[in-house]
């Protein structure tokens, strides 16, 4: 026994099963049509018929796909229709290479004819998602511990530049208020000599 996927009418997959290991390709899954009330009526009048067969309606439901499941597909979705046209061409140049060949002969220095190249049946599956919704769906890169060091250290360095910045205006600032002070004092030493001078103190 070996693996195969049930896929629904659009080819994306719905769960694996398994055949026997013989069988390869692509096979339709129908399903018994729930009969109304007319359908009723009209099974029994064809049962009182002999000369009609008596076979149950079925739908088709989707496929059955043995055909190898490439690994790292997201959702896959195996494209029924496209491989069953590339089979059946196949199969028709196989036919006719068949032809071909039986009546190929070696003694005439004829090439002999080609055979025909096999489907890549495996090629026929592809993601089912976009590139998009593929990417949304990858885990974001998590930092190593040394990655996450760097960070700190960068934030770190970062901080203590601001506060050297903050404490260089600081000292700028306290350095106009004693400039600001000294002059302050001058002027009143003055003020002071000019008094003393008019005899006022």
């Amino acid at each position: 026994m070996k693996e195969a996927i049930i896929t629904d009418l659009n080819g994306r997959y719905i769960e694996p099963t398994l055949v026997a290991d013989s069988v390869t390709g692509v096979f339709d899954r129908m399903e018994p049509v729930q009969a109304g009330a007319n359908d009723v009526e009209l099974l029994a009048s064809q049962k009182n018929d002999d000369n009609l067969p008596n076979e149950p309606k079925t739908k088709l439901v989707g496929y059955t796909v043995a055909i190898p499941l490439p690994d790292g597909l997201y959702e896959p979705t195996f494209d029924v229709h496209g491989y069953r046209k590339a089979k059946s061409n196949y199969d028709l140049a196989y036919v006719e290479y068949l032809g071909a060949l039986a009546k190929h002969n070696p003694a005439s220095g004829k090439p002999a004819p080609k055979r025909p190249t096999p489907v890549d049946s495996s090629s026929y599956w592809s993601n089912g998602l976009t590139e998009e919704e593929i990417e949304a769906l990858q885990p974001k890169p998590v930092p190593t511990e040394l990655d996450q060091l760097r960070i700190e250290n960068a934030k770190l360095l970062l901080h203590v530049a601001e506060l050297e910045a903050k404490s260089d205006k600081h000292i700028e600032s306290t350095n106009e208020l004693q400039s600001h002070n000294a002059a302050l004092t001058q002027d009143h030493a003055t003020l002071l000599l000019q008094l003393a001078e008019k005899g006022v103190i």
